[in-house]
């Protein structure tokens, strides 16, 4: 007679059996496939940052543009 409040081990059948293997196959593969997709955002993300901080560098670099100033229109109104 078995021990009390000790439960036998399931036996699984088969087809449980396989549909694990299935499960956790699926799940190794979907794994698999988020962490490329993270690992590549990030790495776009760095060099997309990296691009932006490198254009804001020149743009810090270059001299101030002088002020254009408007030239006078040569026209002058007509006298009726």
């Amino acid at each position: 007679m078995p021990e009390v409040g000790v439960r036998p081990k399931r036996v699984l059948s088969p087809s449980e059996q396989k549909s694990l293997a299935t499960t956790a196959a699926a799940a190794a593969i979907i794994n698999d496939e988020t962490a490329k997709w993270e690992n590549k955002t990030a790495r776009l993300k760095a060099l997309r940052l990296a691009k932006e901080a490198e254009e804001q560098a020149e743009i810090a670099a270059r001299p101030p543009a002088a002020a254009k100033t408007k030239a006078k229109s040569g026209r002058t109104a007509k006298a009726k």
